[in-house]
């Protein structure tokens, strides 16, 4: 599965930011987003600051700021 930016042209006609090589009559799937674009990319943002933290303020990271 990839995902890939697109904008709605009207009259049920979306087009792709890029090209892709998909079969005629391919299924797809459409997800339309409750916000605009640069507020689901703060929601995003925000989302990945709390796993990223899990990830790196750990006990078992702190050698990596010795080797540093």
């Amino acid at each position: 599965m990839q995902t890939i930016t697109a904008t709605y042209k009207g009259y049920r006609t979306i087009e792709l930011s890029e090209d892709v090589d998909l079969p005629d009559n391919a299924s797809v799937l459409v997800v339309i987003p409750d916000k605009v674009d640069g507020e689901i990319r703060v929601d995003f943002i925000k989302a990945s600051e709390a796993a990223f933290a899990k990830i790196w303020d750990n006990k078992g990271d702190e050698v990596w700021n010795e080797y540093l």
